[in-house]
């Protein structure tokens, strides 16, 4: 078991070491944004709010339109106001005991009570947390029927507060799946139907899971039931981002939002995809670099954030976010 215990604890250090790299630059380049009817107006400008971070990740909106994102490199939580300033609100670093638990952070949501969920990392433990306020701070979970989770990568939390996340696995460690994290504290495996599962998002009434995979050329969308399992498993949407090499396929497909119609939004390769609730293509929004997430922020939610490489770019928008969630 110990021999078991310092190999985990090496796999999770080398996994860490990976995930939380500094970023290369990336140099943005110009685009022009195309009209999609009911979505975004042509000519649209993406206005960057900041960059030179080394990383940024995890958007989500709280209840008065304010953009909360995350430095995972760093282990920080930023807010972005109505008037584009960009503040630090939590700093893990300050947080971390030098004598024991550390803290990462990297996916975010926000339940009704407006505290913030995460995935979460520290030196004992990886998986979904309490993270804000930090006096608050604990584990929901960190293992399923005894293992360990590898590396939660997002998350969408309902309105009830249950959570699903997805776990892209390892090898001969974890399943590639999405788990859920019921309302009572309890998990349980959602569907194990997946390669390597990434973003995440609900339906606005949320009986519909979508979940992007970075292994497929589609997405896919499960029906959810109401002990928080997912079934039939049907594709939602070609992505139109995919790229093939001598090392196989890449679609670059990493967070997804809906708005207030229930149209989609990925990220990919090309852009930022958008689809109709029944998976028609709509249109691509080129974006200025490669970006990984995005969120509906802003008073009214007609504000569309991108972040990526360590930077945060806004993009006015026709189509409006959905309320009744962070996300």
């Amino acid at each position: 078991m110990r021999h078991w215990n310092i190999c985990a604890a090496l796999l999770t250090c080398l996994l860490a070491s990976c995930l939380y790299a500094q970023e290369a630059p990336v140099v943005p380049v110009a685009v022009t944004v195309p009209g999609i009817p009911g979505v975004v107006a042509a000519g649209a400008k993406f206005k960057l709010l900041k960059e030179g971070l080394k990383s940024s990740e995890g958007t989500i909106s709280g209840p008065d339109g304010t953009l909360y994102f995350t430095e995972p490199s760093e282990n920080r939580i930023y807010t972005v106001d109505a008037k584009d300033r960009v503040k630090l609100l939590f700093d893990a670093h300050k947080s971390d005991n030098p004598d024991g638990e550390r803290w990462r952070v990297t996916a975010l949501a926000m339940d009704s009570k407006g505290r913030i969920f995460a995935t979460r990392r520290a030196n004992t433990s990886i998986g979904i947390a309490l993270v804000y306020p930090p006096a608050q701070a604990k584990f929901l979970t960190d293992n399923y029927q005894g293992k360990p989770f590898m590396g939660p990568n997002d998350l969408a939390m309902a309105k009830d507060g249950g959570i699903y996340f997805t776990e892209p696995g390892a090898p001969q460690r974890r399943d590639h799946s999405v788990y859920y994290v019921k309302p009572s504290g309890e998990t349980i495996l959602s569907t194990g139907e997946l390669v390597r599962p990434n973003g995440i998002v609900l339906s606005r009434d949320e009986k519909l899971l979508y979940v992007a995979d970075s292994a497929a050329e589609n997405f896919y969308v499960f029906d959810v039931q109401p002990d928080g399992t997912v079934t039939n498993r049907r594709d939602f949407a070609h992505l139109a981002g995919i790229v093939r090499t001598e090392k196989g396929m890449n679609n670059g497909v990493d967070g997804l939002a809906i708005d207030n119609e229930d149209r989609v939004y990925s990220i990919s390769n090309a852009g930022v995809e958008v689809f109709s609730p029944k998976g028609q293509a709509l249109g691509i929004v080129p974006t200025p670099v490669k970006l990984q997430n995005l969120a509906f922020a802003g008073k009214d939610r007609k504000t569309l954030y991108v972040v990526g490489h360590g930077n945060v770019y806004k993009l006015p928008m026709i189509a409006q976010g959905y309320k009744g969630r962070s996300k």
